[in-house]
């Protein structure tokens, strides 16, 4: 299975809590993403989601010039901390419909930084969304449930949502949320907070490009003739190691006896 790995162009988080005077703030450049809901000091429930965006041309150029047939395509968060999660929840995935600026602010900056996205901004404090937390299109989407159990990594399946952004619709990255009964949920918090692509840490965000690159030949070395019916035994493959790098080609040779 070959994989390329493509690291995002913006990412970052909008809330739906402003401050005192309602100015909503920025987070272009804060080191996590948070995605969840929390209620305020009124006791008032405020969401918060994830804005990613990955390089068009480099995903149509892998698609077009390296991948090799059937391919799929996940997208992946490292989780930091987790807090207040319920017996299951599920993250959903949809295409941004509108262009948006990820801006130079941080989550808790004071006071608050405007330069780009927030939850009722797309751009800056005049270009609104037409609905605050991000305008998005419903079809395709994608979704992940979790336990309580779960690895609460984010491993996204998003081929069809890829496959649209390189065919049909725009490439104005992805909203990530939780299920709407949980955001709206007023008796309960959840907070999921990921590594963003501005993490001093080893794991950013990606989205992997799978497809089969494997290859095999019919031809049969050193027997006199192949073997056949199911009296075969001892399969084993040779010149096989236990770790292999990205960029490696392996060859495995298979063998076998008759009984």
């Amino acid at each position: 299975m070959a994989v390329y790995r493509i690291y995002p162009e913006k990412d970052t988080i909008i809330w739906s809590e402003p401050n005192l005077v309602g100015t909503y703030g920025n987070a272009g450049k804060d080191e996590i993403l948070e995605i969840g809901t929390y209620k305020d000091i009124n006791q008032v429930s405020n969401k918060q989601r994830v804005l990613i965006q990955f390089d068009s041309t480099t995903i149509s150029s892998v698609l077009t010039s390296t991948v090799v047939g059937e391919w799929s395509a996940s997208l992946h968060l490292s989780l930091a901390e987790a807090g207040e999660l319920p017996q299951s929840y599920t993250l959903q995935a949809y295409p941004v419909s509108a262009s948006w600026i990820m801006g130079t602010g941080k989550r808790d900056d004071q006071p608050l930084n405007t330069t780009g996205v927030t939850w009722k901004h797309r751009a800056n404090q005049t270009d609104l969304w037409n609905t605050p937390g991000g305008d998005y299109i419903s079809t395709p989407n994608s979704s992940t449930t979790k336990i309580v159990k779960s690895n609460h990594d984010l491993d996204l399946d998003i081929t069809t949502i890829v496959a649209a952004q390189t065919s049909s619709i725009p490439n104005n990255g992805i909203l990530l949320k939780l299920e709407d009964s949980l955001e709206s949920d007023t008796t309960s918090s959840i907070n999921l907070k990921y590594f963003s692509s501005d993490t001093n840490t080893i794991f950013p965000p990606d989205l992997e490009i799978k497809w089969n690159d494997s290859l095999y030949s019919s031809s049969l070395e050193n027997v006199e003739a192949p073997l056949s019916g199911s009296d075969i035994v001892a399969v084993s493959i040779k010149n096989a190691k236990g770790k292999y790098a990205d960029s490696d080609t392996v060859q495995f040779r298979l063998s076998a006896r008759p009984k």
